[in-house]
């Protein structure tokens, strides 16, 4: 038996009123902006709407976020098969809000009892797998990936990526605006280019991130006693090697090993790793140079606009670290509570 929490319309935002115990599910009422009769389009506020991983950060924001607007939000847990079978035979929409590696064959399995007349969506970092299967259905289809985590505050000023693959205009348009009116700005493509782009975005970054902590571990380094002697940049660029590896290991093993081009980037990198080990024992100074300056030709304005943007980041490291040494601040030892386990990308 699980919780199950009740939230309701406070100043226009939801709240957490009670908690219960139930069937593993959390089911969310919600007063809304409009009733069911007023939606502008099919699948609009006041339609029924079932999250399944809803219990994880991201499936929560979301369901917090269509509650709040009028929708009548259920949400399971992924791992109950009967109350899945059951929310999405009683859903107007259904949201895959479910970690990577499982997204497929949960959709997979439920793709049989859906029907003409709903929505499926999906929230993974890939949307190939996810999308084909959510098209066997007879249901509409939209993959949807966030780019943030499920702990953010605010939609304000994030990115939505989302690849309307079999749906109407015209009731797209109503989850647009919907999302757009909240803050969000949305990414359109196909799921192919979204795929492609992910291979740069994440898995380009996440195996050199992945391949800096194993040098490090590999080389015996103490990460402690090079903080200090650290520069700036460094220490950035420590907190955000650090911040990967405090999150989900199954997540990033997924986004790097189920992407299709992910053979393609690797090679890429073996090729450009042997040229930089050719040069450095050749000693061949010029071939370094060259290289640098093509790179910094290829990335153009972007790298002074880089530059500026990063020189104020790295100002108020420098000053927040400054005032923490100077109050007598210690580094919280353990923050794993705040680190987000839910298998979804921040």
């Amino acid at each position: 038996m699980d919780a199950v929490w009740i939230m309701h319309r406070d100043e226009g935002n939801s709240r957490i009123l009670g908690i219960g115990n139930m069937d593993r599910c959390i089911t969310h009422t919600e007063a809304g902006d409009r009733g069911a009769g007023e939606a502008d389009g099919r699948w609009g506020p006041g339609s029924k709407l079932g999250i399944i991983g809803g219990l994880g950060d991201m499936g929560r924001l979301f369901a917090r976020f269509f509650a709040a607007r009028g929708y009548q939000v259920s949400v399971s847990d992924p791992a109950g098969i009967e109350r899945n079978e059951a929310l999405v035979r009683e859903s107007d929409l259904v949201l895959f809000a479910v970690p990577l590696h499982h997204t497929t064959a949960i959709i997979r399995a439920l793709v049989p009892i859906t029907r003409p007349g709903q929505l499926l969506m999906d929230l993974t970092s890939l949307k190939r797998q996810p999308v084909e299967e959510m098209l066997r259905s007879p249901a509409a289809v939209v993959g949807l990936h966030p780019m943030f985590g499920g702990q953010v505050g605010s939609f304000a000023g994030q990115t939505l990526i989302a690849c309307p693959v079999r749906i109407e205009d015209r009731d797209w348009a109503v989850l647009k605006r919907l999302f757009e009116a909240s803050g969000l700005r949305i990414k359109q493509c196909t799921i192919e280019e979204h795929d492609r782009m992910m291979s740069i975005v994440q898995v380009l970054f996440h195996v050199n991130t992945m391949l800096v902590g194993r040098v490090l571990r590999e080389l015996g380094v103490d990460i402690d006693q090079t903080l200090e002697y650290t520069s700036p940049s460094y220490l950035l660029e420590m907190d955000l090697l650090g911040r990967i590896f405090a999150q989900n290991s199954e997540l990033y093993a997924a986004i790097t090993q189920l992407n299709p081009h992910t053979g393609e980037i690797l090679e890429a990198m073996r090729e450009a790793v042997t040229s930089y080990q050719d040069w450095y024992r050749a000693r061949d100074l010029q071939a370094f140079i060259a290289d640098f300056q093509q790179s910094s030709s290829h990335l153009g304005p972007f790298c002074r606009r880089a530059y500026r943007e990063s020189s104020e980041i790295l100002e108020y490291v420098v000053r927040r670290k400054h005032e923490l040494r100077l109050n007598g601040a210690q580094p919280e030892a353990d923050d794993a509570e705040k680190v987000p386990q839910s298998g979804i990308e921040p």
